[in-house]
C-alpha cells in the first residue's frame, strides 16, 4: 500500500496573495463601516437613511430602519405620517435627478405601500384608538391612467383620522368608477393626482361621471400634482383642489373629529 503523500496542496501563487488579501481587506472595511454607521441626527437624514433601506435587496432593512426610528422616540402615527410620506417624496426626487433607477423606485414604492396596506389591516375593528366614525364615507379614486398610489393610501388613512369612512377604488376605468358612484352613498369622491400628466386625464374621468350619473357627490382633487388649486379647478372641472384633508372635509361640508392632516400626505 502506497504511503499518502504529506506534501500540500497548490495554493495561492505570489501574484494572487495580495489581491485575495486585498478583497478579504475590503470586505471587513465594509462591514466595519456599516457597523459602526452613525445613527441619523435630524429628520432629513433618517429619510435619507430609509430610502437607501427601502431600495435595498433584503426587506429586513428599511423594516430595521424603521424601528430604529421608532425607538429614538419618533411615535409610530408620525412614522407613517411624515417621515413615510416624505421618503416618497424623497425618492421621487431621486429617480428625477438620475440617482436611483426606476427599478429601486419602484421596489422601494411597493415597500411604502404595503407598510400602509399592512396597518390599515391592523386597524380594523380598533377605529375607537384612532377616530370616531361619523357614518359619512368617501370614495378614494386611484384611476387606471394613474401609476403611483401612495400618495391615496396616506390620503385615505388622514381622512380616516377625521373620522371618515373611505373605500379605496384602484385601476378602475372611467365606466367602473362611475357604477360604483352609482351603487354607493358616498359624502365625497377624492381623485389622487401624482403627475402632471394625469391632470389632462382626471377631466375626462370628470366629465364621464357627470354625464352618467344623474346625482354626483363633490369631486375633490388632490396629490402631488395639486401645485395651484385655481389652475387644477379649470382644467379638470372638478368641485374642489385641495392641499389637506382639513380643506377637502371643510368645503365639502363634512363633518370631522380630528386635527388638519396633509391629504396628499406630503405638503
Amino acid at each position: 500500500m502506497e504511503k499518502s503523500s504529506n506534501k500540500p496542496g497548490p495554493g495561492l501563487s505570489d501574484k494572487q496573495k495580495p489581491a485575495i488579501r486585498f478583497l478579504v481587506e475590503s470586505a471587513l472595511r465594509t462591514v466595519i463601516s456599516k457597523t459602526h454607521r452613525a445613527e441619523p441626527t435630524n429628520r432629513e437624514e433618517w429619510i435619507a437613511r430609509l430610502c437607501e433601506a427601502l431600495m435595498s435587496e433584503t426587506e429586513v432593512s428599511y423594516q430595521s430602519v424603521i424601528a430604529s426610528l421608532v425607538a429614538s422616540g419618533v411615535r409610530t402615527e408620525d412614522v407613517f405620517q411624515t417621515y413615510v410620506p416624505a421618503a416618497a417624496q424623497y425618492l421621487g426626487e431621486l429617480w428625477i435627478s438620475d440617482q436611483a433607477s426606476f427599478v429601486d423606485v419602484t421596489i422601494a414604492a411597493s415597500r411604502l405601500q404595503a407598510l400602509f396596506r399592512t396597518r390599515s389591516n391592523e386597524s380594523e375593528g380598533r377605529w375607537l384608538d384612532r377616530s370616531i366614525p361619523l357614518g359619512q364615507s368617501v370614495l378614494m379614486v386611484v384611476p387606471e391612467f394613474e401609476q403611483h398610489s401612495l400618495g391615496a393610501f396616506v390620503a385615505a388613512d388622514n381622512l380616516r383620522r377625521h373620522g371618515l369612512w373611505v373605500h379605496m377604488a384602484i385601476g378602475l376605468s372611467n365606466e367602473e368608477v362611475s357604477a360604483l358612484v352609482a351603487s354607493s352613498r358616498f359624502a365625497m369622491i377624492g381623485v389622487s393626482v401624482a403627475t402632471r400628466n394625469s391632470v389632462e386625464k382626471v377631466t375626462e374621468l370628470v366629465d364621464y361621471i357627470r354625464t352618467s350619473l344623474d346625482e354626483v357627490p363633490p369631486i375633490v382633487v388632490g396629490g402631488i400634482a395639486v401645485e395651484d388649486p385655481a389652475q387644477i379647478l379649470r382644467r379638470t372641472g372638478a368641485d374642489h383642489a385641495v392641499n389637506s384633508a382639513q380643506d377637502a372635509i371643510r368645503k365639502c361640508g363634512l363633518a370631522s373629529v380630528s386635527e388638519a392632516l396633509p391629504f396628499d400626505g406630503v405638503r
